[in-house]
């Protein structure tokens, strides 16, 4: 569906994945869906989408002033299913390629919570690993960006995939 290329990797999302993608997207609106994006560490055909659970309401009834919005308009996976994902993703030989989030009613920008949840000293954690977020209005996709760290000129560049 979507291409991106940069000086670390090449994307291809074939159809069946994209769905999938977009299909969780949908499912989960009007709350922000969220999940990870993998794929073999050379050739980049034969991506897998691994859906998560977004806990961030769980999170907001448990601490409020730290978590002060809504599933609507924010996303947080559990750790330990993004590390349990992180590392079956490392054992079967693969390599992760993308976060996956949507914005429910909202475009498909990458926000300054993503940059600060992506980026929060300034610089990336995995800076190889991009970010799709998908645009949801009232159940239909409206668009889809992907958002990869660009080291010279320290900001995410963006790349159209629908």
């Amino acid at each position: 569906m979507g291409i991106r290329t940069s000086e670390f990797m090449m994307i291809k999302i074939e159809p069946k994945i994209w769905e999938q993608m977009v299909a969780h997207s949908i499912e989960h609106y009007p709350s922000e869906a969220c999940g990870i994006l993998a794929g073999p560490k050379e050739g980049r055909e034969g991506t897998i989408f691994y859906p998560c659970k977004n806990i961030y309401d769980e999170m907001h009834e448990k601490a409020p002033e730290t978590y002060p919005r809504t599933s609507k308009t924010a996303y947080l996976m559990d750790g330990a299913e993004q590390q349990a994902l992180f590392d079956k993703i490392a054992g079967d030989g693969l390599a992760v390629q993308s976060i996956v989030h949507s914005h429910p009613d909202h475009d498909a920008y990458f926000s300054e919570e993503d940059r600060l949840a992506a980026a929060p000293w300034g610089e990336p954690f995995y800076p190889e690993i991009s970010y799709i977020v998908i645009s949801i209005w009232d159940r239909t996709l409206k668009e889809a960006n992907d958002f990869l760290w660009n080291a010279e000129t320290q900001d995410f560049d963006e790349f159209k995939i629908v």
